[in-house]
C-alpha cells in the first residue's frame, strides 16, 4: 500500500492574493533578489527583488531564479519566517513577487497571528492524514476547507469541535449520485465527514489541547504577536 501524501498547502487557494500579507522563509539570493518559500503555500517560490542598491549582478531570466537549490545545500544560510507583502502573482508562470518593505507593523502583527492559527490547524490536519493513510489534501478538502469557508478560519472550528463535534462536522455535507426509480442518476447531499475521520479529528484535538497546556511555554512564538490564551479553549 503506498503512503499517503502528507504535503499539502494550508488554503484553498494554490496561491495568495496580490496585497495580502504572507509567512516567507528565505531560501536563496540571486542576481535579483532574495528567493523565498511561501510556507502557507506549501513552500512555493517567491521573489523579493533587491530594491536597496543599483549595483547588481548581470541579470538572468526570471525562470531561472525559481531553480532553488536544495535547502540541505551549505551554500546558504535558511532565514527565519517572516511576513512579506504580496506584489503580484502570475499563476501560469508559478511567480510570485512579494515585499517586506511595504510591511505595515499592524499588518505583520495579524499575519503572524493568522500563520500560528493555521500552523496548529495544519498540525492537526496532518496526524488525521498520517493515522487514517489518507492523503492530506484529501483531509483539507472534506474536513479543512470547508471549515475555513465557514468559519473564517479553521482554527475557530477546531475550538467548537473540541466540545461539540457533532454539530459542526455533521454539517459538512458532499454530493454523490443515486440512481433513481426512473433509472436515472439524481444528486444527494450526504455528511462528508466518516464517524472514523470524526474520531481521530476529535482525539487529535484533545490530544493536541492536552500538550499545549503542559508544554506551551516551550513553543516557539513570538508573545507580542500571539497570546496562549488565544489557542487554548478546552
Amino acid at each position: 500500500m503506498a503512503s499517503p501524501n502528507l504535503e499539502c498547502r494550508m488554503y484553498e487557494s494554490k496561491f495568495p492574493k496580490a496585497e495580502t500579507v504572507v509567512m516567507v522563509q528565505t531560501t536563496e539570493s540571486s542576481e535579483m533578489g532574495t528567493i523565498v518559500s511561501l510556507v502557507e503555500y506549501n513552500n512555493i517560490n517567491g521573489l523579493i527583488f533587491f530594491t536597496e542598491t543599483d549595483n547588481r549582478p548581470p541579470r538572468r531570466s526570471i525562470s531561472s531564479l525559481f531553480k532553488c537549490r536544495s535547502l540541505s545545500s551549505p551554500a546558504f544560510k535558511v532565514e527565519p519566517f517572516e511576513p512579506a507583502l504580496v506584489l503580484r502573482v502570475n499563476s501560469e508562470k508559478g511567480c510570485i513577487y512579494l515585499s517586506k518593505r511595504e510591511v505595515k507593523e499592524e499588518d505583520a502583527k495579524v499575519c503572524k497571528k493568522r500563520y500560528y492559527k493555521s500552523m496548529l490547524v495544519h498540525f492537526i490536519m496532518r496526524n488525521v492524514a498520517e493515522t487514517l493513510s489518507i492523503d492530506l489534501e484529501d483531509i483539507y478538502t472534506t474536513i479543512g476547507w470547508p471549515l475555513y469557508r465557514k468559519y473564517g478560519h479553521a482554527f475557530n472550528a477546531l475550538k467548537l469541535i473540541a466540545n461539540d463535534p457533532n454539530s459542526i462536522l455533521d454539517s459538512i455535507t458532499k454530493e454523490v449520485k443515486e440512481v433513481g426509480p426512473d433509472g436515472e442518476e439524481v444528486p444527494k447531499m450526504v455528511p462528508a465527514v466518516t464517524e472514523e475521520m470524526k474520531d481521530v479529528l476529535v482525539k487529535k484535538i484533545r490530544d493536541f489541547v492536552d500538550i499545549m497546556g503542559a508544554f506551551h511555554e516551550l513553543l516557539p512564538m513570538d508573545p507580542a504577536a500571539f497570546s496562549f490564551k488565544d489557542l487554548v479553549w478546552a
